[in-house]
């Protein structure tokens, strides 16, 4: 949609960046459009915005005129004679190009023709945008639907449709930087905008440098076919690039920069229990056994990993020898009765913080929230139980029960502290419309890929880093990952691989929870070709360790799940006492 030439201007002995519309403006009318548009862009101050210099019409064509200086137009950046930029410089330069979008869109303006050539960077390798609103929106024939150049009945309309496209054209730069040669062999990103949906765009697997597959699904996700699946506006996509950043930056914490401030103010999760003077009531009781007090504490998942966390951090405090503790058992007896009711007191009865944030995002929203978090949390709970009943002898039944619960602690804390961006996820997981006349719905994307394209984390990253700084010992922070559903696990060793495997098993196991009938036979098959052989265990062991699990979790997701099953080959409900 426009040129960029680097011109020298006479007056100021100086070289400058000269960017003019593609198509020259037929009417009077079209020239003055143009001229209002620009010159409102250009009063646009903002460090990552070039220095307009100049803004006028020559002989009928209208230009904008912008510092040059020492600066580098991206295009000259990554000839042969400059060194290969790292993954991480061209990450930190995409962020800067997209703040600068950012602030232009908030401010009504729209860039709409993104090229190497009107991207620069300064000695210091920052971001400079030139050509700010300098394309001339004129119709084009062949276009898809949505584009603003076809005509629109709103000019906010409009402006939202260019500030989307501006991020898409953002996403196939971030591709070509990245694979070394431009999506769809289109080096004018403008034109490639056009034809991503018609056409897919993937990060190719052989690129110049080794991409994090983090990175990929989100250089992915912002150049997807489905529209609804892209970033669509200049934050989210910045969002997800800085979690990438911080996660991978030497510099920081890991995945613990992106949340160890909310774990140290509003605490890692709220007790599922409404009434903490309740449970403190229970535990008191002088008649009340251990094994009592774990087999209610192992309902609380938020409970469990601050009693454990309690424990542990006391042991470095103290500088003890002790190995670190993942027996709800002994972190009782180790507390006692005062410290029990101290940690009980520094939880957050539900729903914690989610209870703010469902003022400010709304009823529904606010209600969907607490409602995903609470069905996480019914599954961690049951898939602990179900370690408990199909551990080994080899392993204890209290370190298999926390194993199978903390599989889910990095998504927990994910629909706990980001709420809105829980939502994002859920809605890319979700199958889209079909990309032909009654074809089957498209794919949505795998909960990890979404999770990393939205906050740029994998949660099992972020569960092994806050595992890690809680105190959890090495074997359970890998017991907490859980196995790869693409390879068939393998034999256990020793006892810390069953504990992983177990931990797998069961939550893989919780994926039959309220499924239909029919389609939990499946899911049983599957899981027994893949289970029986390593773990050593038959379909009736499964389906008895589900139904106890459950039924002491929730009676009533019991009865929803199991009540009406009458299929060959499931069990009926054993008595929850024995074992």
């Amino acid at each position: 949609m426009s040129y960029v030439w680097i011109a020298h201007d006479t007056g100021n002995q100086a070289d400058v960046l000269l960017c003019v519309p593609r198509a020259q403006p037929k009417t009077d009318a079209e020239r003055d459009a143009w001229s209002q548009e620009v010159l409102l862009a250009s009063r646009l101050k903002h460090p990552r915005l070039a220095q307009v210099l100049d803004v006028g019409i020559h002989e009928g064509w209208p230009y904008a005129a912008y510092e040059r200086g020492t600066f580098l137009t991206l295009h000259e950046r990554m000839q042969p004679s400059h060194p290969l930029p790292t993954v991480l410089d061209i990450v930190n330069w995409t962020t800067e190009l997209l703040e600068a979008l950012a602030y232009a869109h908030e401010a009504g303006a729209a860039h709409k023709d993104l090229a190497l050539a009107n991207v620069m960077l300064d000695g210091a390798g920052h971001v400079r945008l030139a050509g700010l609103a300098v394309g001339l929106a004129l119709p084009r024939p062949g276009v898809v639907s949505g584009d603003p150049t076809v005509g629109s009945n709103s000019s906010r309309q409009a402006q939202r449709v260019w500030a989307e496209r501006d991020v898409l054209m953002a996403g196939l730069l971030l591709h070509r930087l990245l694979a070394g040669h431009p999506a769809l062999d289109d080096p004018d990103l403008s034109s490639a905008s056009t034809r991503v949906g018609p056409e897919i765009v993937r990060l190719p697997w052989n690129t110049p440098q080794p991409i994090a597959e983090t990175l990929r699904a989100i250089v992915n996700r912002a150049t997807d076919r489905q529209q609804r699946q892209r970033y669509l506006n200049a934050r989210t996509l910045i969002s997800a690039l800085q979690g990438w950043v911080k996660t991978n930056s030497q510099e920081s914490s890991g995945p613990l920069a992106l949340i160890m401030d909310r774990l140290e103010t509003v605490g890692h999760l709220p007790s599922r229990s409404r009434d903490m003077g309740g449970i403190l009531k229970v535990f008191t009781r002088e008649e009340l056994r251990v094994d009592d007090m774990v087999n209610q504490i192992v309902l609380d998942p938020a409970l469990c990993w601050e009693l454990l966390r309690a424990v542990n951090t006391a042991r470095y405090q103290t500088g003890g020898n002790e190995d670190p503790s993942c027996s709800l058992s002994r972190a009782i007896v180790l507390l006692g009765q005062q410290g029990l009711r101290k940690v009980c007191g520094a939880l957050r009865t539900w729903p914690g913080v989610l209870q703010a944030a469902s003022s400010l995002q709304g009823t529904d929203a606010g209600q969907a929230a607490e409602t995903a978090l609470d069905t996480e949390l019914k599954r961690a709970c049951i898939a602990a139980l179900a370690a408990r009943w199909l551990r080994p002898f080899n392993i204890g039944d209290e370190e298999a029960m926390m194993a199978a619960m903390s599989q889910h602690l990095g998504r927990l804390l994910i629909l706990y502290h980001f709420p809105e961006e829980s939502a994002q996820i859920t809605r890319l997981t979700l199958p889209g419309p079909p990309t032909e006349p009654e074809g089957k719905p498209a794919a949505g994307m795998t909960l990890e890929a979404a999770t990393g394209a939205v906050l740029g984390v994998n949660p099992d990253e972020l569960t092994a880093a806050v595992l890690r700084y809680w105190g959890f010992p090495e074997h359970f922070i890998q017991a907490a990952r859980p196995l790869s559903q693409n390879v068939p696990p393998r034999r256990p060793e020793g006892p810390n691989d069953w504990l992983r495997l177990t931990a797998s098993l069961a939550n893989e196991l919780c994926e039959l929870v309220e499924q239909p009938a029919v389609r939990q036979n499946v899911m049983l098959t599957k899981l027994m070709s893949r289970y029986s052989r390593p773990a050593l265990t038959s379909q009736k062991e499964l389906v008895e360790a589900l139904q106890r699990s459950v039924k002491s979790v929730d009676l009533g997701l019991y009865r929803r799940t199991f009540g009406n099953v009458q299929e060959p080959g499931v069990a009926a409900p054993v008595a929850q006492g024995q074992r």
